[in-house]
């Protein structure tokens, strides 16, 4: 079964899980898809944590550096640091002098295998480090959302399926119209908040709030005061938006009614202003 429509947690509202691949690491499950393991997570490892025994994955790996630092192979990870590994790349030596939290993506069943032999991979795809903070951004890539002014980041662009991720920057007042158009994209868009805030129907998604999406599904409108940076996946290609006709009132400050699965409601904990990063 694909991953289910979640929109949206706040991921303060799920306990910390014992990963099954490492004992010592803690897990925050995001979503997962049953139909080919791929999954969404918050990883956290432990200060002192270290692993040299070398070993790759079947999947691909694309993960965000929430806080902390890591070392991986000869490379340094710190807060804001980007990477994406297709599968098949070698991790020889993975280090933590202090707790680190990775937002983490896989692309299907993680299981670590261990070798030292080197394995054909698509250099195409690899991004081995990309520091956003250093980064210069651009412009968002609609008009509409270009002409407010909107910081976009390219993190990567998939040359074989045309999967994106970016980092996206709302500053204050930015689009904080009281009426503005709903929106519709042809394939799935996740997210996840990383700063500020922004205001849907279903509620006020915070730092840690995370979302997927389904294709065509009619969403928004979207209004922030604060502002807002987050970092977006399209899953089955490009994301295109088509913009509706008409406009619809901003919902601000909107009770929280989220689209959840039963399991992942099952796991969720009541305090939704849990006043902790996520």
């Amino acid at each position: 079964m694909p991953r289910p429509h979640i929109e949206f947690i706040q991921t303060q509202m799920l306990d910390w899980e014992r990963s099954n691949i490492n004992s010592s690491a803690l897990v925050k499950n995001l979503s997962f898809d049953n139909s080919n393991g791929a999954s969404t997570n918050i990883i956290r490892y432990p200060e002192n944590f270290e692993a040299n025994t070398s070993h790759y994955l079947e999947c691909d790996e694309e993960f965000l550096i929430l806080s902390g630092r890591i070392l991986i192979n000869e490379n340094s990870y710190a807060k804001g640091d980007y990477a994406f590994f297709p599968s098949g790349y070698s991790r020889r030596k993975i280090k933590c002098e202090e707790q680190t939290d990775i937002l983490t993506y896989y692309e299907g069943r993680n299981k670590p295998i261990f070798s030292k032999e080197i394995q054909n991979i698509d250099h195409s795809r690899l991004v081995v480090k990309l520091e956003t903070i250093k980064a210069d951004w651009g412009k968002a890539t609609d008009p509409k959302i270009a002409a407010l002014g909107v910081k976009r980041l390219e993190l990567r662009s998939d040359p074989i399926n045309g999967e994106k991720t970016w980092l996206l920057d709302i500053s204050p007042n930015m689009m904080d119209s009281e009426y503005d158009k709903k929106e519709v994209h042809p394939v799935v868009e996740e997210v996840f908040v990383i700063s500020g805030e922004m205001h849907l129907p279903m509620g006020v998604l915070k730092k840690g709030a995370y979302f997927w999406r389904p294709p065509n599904i009619s969403h928004g409108p979207v209004g922030t005061r604060k502002g807002a940076t987050g970092i977006f996946r399209s899953k089955g290609g490009p994301l295109k938006t088509e913009w509706s006709k008409e406009t619809y009132q901003v919902i601000w400050s909107a009770k929280y009614a989220p689209i959840l699965p039963k399991g992942l409601l099952s796991k969720l904990n009541v305090n939704y202003d849990k006043n902790i990063p996520y």
